[in-house]
């Protein structure tokens, strides 16, 4: 809508109006010299922001796929959490058997034998090259302290994919920013390049008039001064469009080879559950997982003080012993084995676990803090998100008004110029006013969506993917 009404503002302002008869000079009269012509520093060709460029067209729902598919934070994340996934197979190992086998090479200075009477074969006692191997095995029937780590670990586990899960949706949201500010300064960009044809219009015009004597020699500085900032405006506009593709590059993993789609193109729907505060806040401390994440944390501290109480419990392994040897002794047994319980407990250890319940009572203490906190921070988000979408909408409807009028100023500024009833200083200031409500609808409009983006993300419904890090 914008740039359909900047276009036409173009069309009114940049005809020049041909002189008429009576402005013509005629053949006793003096002929004014004519200015230089002006050299613009930007190419009037389409910039490669047009429908010409030679890079491919990135949606929206393209640049948050992508992002989830091959984002080096997203699979940094990704890799702490399959590191984590490993905490309940490490606490289970110590239910489950232990098993270990051992050997030995022992090369003696000679051989020792003893004979008794009577017997014809001596009996070796030790060998010159004794072997030897053994075979150990143990089993937990009662480890009190294993109880709460095996649940301590499932916990820690579920914390993890949390934590990854919430930077999931940071990423993604990121991402989101990138290419709606991306979208609106190529909006941006497209305003300014009409604003310069404006402009060079306005130039030609004045410098026509000039030389019919209808206009002094101001006019046309006036008008060359403008198109030369018009023409630094598209500069700069330009780059700020391609450090926006870059860093959206960055988070996306991938060159800067495409072009983004203009804001209108991509709609943020207002959260049904943003109506009510108090509905919005309970939704955002039920849906997002670092609220969750904070809630876990404080069940692992207290899991970690009753590990501490179960080491006050005596523990109980089953052991089995298997040993083998080139030696049969005096008994001519080369092999022995034997199995039995063992019975453990610890009854003082120096103060130890009474500092590790001291300090798992801080742990807990600091958890629930850390939890307090947290669900503050979220309502604050969730109330500071309201009333900046609030203000966003607001100032929205007050740029597209202010356009509109700017608009109808633009066009009868030329009307009464046409007509010999204004300056061209009095029309270059309306349409520098035109071109900044513009502007500012085209900035309100990306505040907009990035607003509801906010709320979304502060009420924990911002998933555009739908594929949660954390098991369901």
């Amino acid at each position: 809508m914008f740039i359909r009404a900047l276009l036409s503002s173009v069309l009114l302002s940049q005809a020049p109006t041909a002189p008429t008869s009576e402005s013509a000079p005629t053949a006793d009269a003096p002929v004014r010299a004519s200015a230089p012509q002006p050299v613009s520093s930007v190419p009037e060709q389409a910039p490669a922001t047009g429908a010409a460029s030679a890079f491919p067209l990135l949606t929206f729902e393209e640049a948050i796929a992508l992002a989830e598919k091959q984002s080096p934070n997203l699979d940094a994340a990704r890799a702490r959490l399959q590191q984590s996934q490993e905490l309940g197979n490490k606490a289970w190992s110590g239910y489950l058997p232990s098993i270990t086998a051992s050997g030995s090479y022992i090369r003696n200075p000679k051989e020792l034998t003893f004979a008794f009477p009577g017997v014809p074969d001596p009996i070796t006692l030790q060998k010159q090259d004794q072997l030897a191997g053994q075979l150990s095995a143990r089993q937990a029937l009662l480890v009190p302290t294993l109880w709460p780590a095996i649940k301590n670990a499932y916990l820690g586990e579920r914390a993890a994919a949390l934590t990854a899960e919430n930077t999931r949706r940071e990423i993604l949201f990121a991402v989101a920013q990138a290419y709606l500010g991306a979208a609106s300064l190529r909006e941006s960009v497209t305003v300014q390049e009409q604003l310069l044809e404006v402009r060079r219009g306005f130039e030609r015009d004045a410098q026509t008039r000039f030389e019919v004597g209808d206009a002094e020699r101001l006019a046309v500085l006036r008008a060359t001064l403008d198109r030369k900032q018009a023409e630094q405006e598209v500069v700069r506009s330009r780059n700020a469009y391609a450090t926006a593709k870059s860093s959206l590059a960055a988070l996306l993993g991938r060159p800067v080879d495409f072009e983004v789609a203009p804001p209108e193109g991509v709609k943020v729907a207002v959260p049904a559950e943003a109506g009510d505060a108090a509905t919005a806040e309970q939704t955002a401390l039920d849906k997002r997982p670092d609220a969750a994440a904070a809630r876990v944390n404080v069940d692992l501290a207290r899991g970690g003080r009753k590990q501490v109480l179960a080491e006050y419990l005596p523990n109980l392994y089953a052991t089995g012993n298997y040993q083998a040897t080139n030696t049969g002794g005096l008994t001519g047994q080369s092999s022995t084995w034997t199995v039995g319980l063992a019975l453990s407990w610890t009854l003082f250890d120096g103060g130890l676990r009474e500092a590790n319940l001291r300090e798992s009572s801080g742990k807990i203490a600091e958890a629930s803090a850390n939890l307090r906190g947290t669900e503050e921070k979220i309502r604050d988000e969730v109330r500071k998100a309201r009333g900046e979408l609030e203000s966003a909408e607001a100032n929205l409807s007050t740029a597209e008004e202010r356009a509109k009028l700017a608009w109808e100023s633009a066009r009868l500024a030329k009307q009464n110029f046409d007509a010999g009833a204004t300056t061209y200083l009095q029309v270059t200031d309306v349409n520098a006013t035109l071109a900044g409500a513009q502007l500012s609808a085209v900035a309100e409009t990306l505040n907009v969506q990035l607003s509801r983006l906010s709320l979304a993300r502060a009420m924990g419904l911002f998933d555009p993917t739908g594929n949660s890090l954390v098991p369901r």
